[in-house]
């Protein structure tokens, strides 16, 4: 009975898992304005290192999406979303970020993505007014994810950029 009891009451704590949340510090420059802070949040799934990010801007635009972990394990399907929205190739991102982040990546050679990559974190949010945002990330310490830390940056559809450290 005993047994049952402890059972009853640590499965709430083995079904959490082991979720991460917190907030990603950035600096937001827009066309013709000065910097400002921003946060992005954060929330890893369960026994995983993806998850979801969302983020306010002080146009008051909200920015929501998941976010993927690049490992040597990652399906090229899994990482086609993550481009959702931006048209493959484009020329904003530039010829090395096709070779780095994926566009343009072959079926074939998408394991030596995947190997290249790895620790590097791609996201695509969408805004609630019809923007769009691209960020991606290098982590400190891939295998403790999001909440291990990194630096990287957000692109806005639009015009500007989120620079974070994290």
């Amino acid at each position: 009975m005993r047994l049952r009891a402890l059972s009853l009451a640590l499965a709430p704590a083995l079904l959490a898992g082991c979720v991460a949340s917190g907030a990603i510090n950035g600096q937001l420059t827009m066309p013709g304005a000065a910097e400002v802070p921003v946060a992005l949040h954060y929330r890893s799934e369960r026994f995983g290192l993806n998850g979801t990010v969302h983020t306010t801007l002080p146009s008051g635009e909200t920015f929501s999406g998941r976010y993927l972990v690049v490992t040597s394990d990652t399906r090229a399907d899994a990482v086609a979303p993550m481009w959702s929205g931006w048209g493959v190739g484009e020329a904003d991102w530039g010829a090395s970020d096709a070779s780095d982040y994926g566009y343009g990546v072959e079926p074939a050679d998408f394991p030596v993505f995947a190997q290249k990559n790895s620790g590097v974190v791609i996201a695509t949010l969408l805004g609630d007014r019809g923007g769009h945002m691209r960020c991606r990330f290098r982590l400190d310490h891939p295998n403790r994810g999001v909440n291990g830390g990194g630096s990287g940056a957000c692109q806005i559809s639009g015009g500007g950029t989120i620079a974070a450290q994290f």
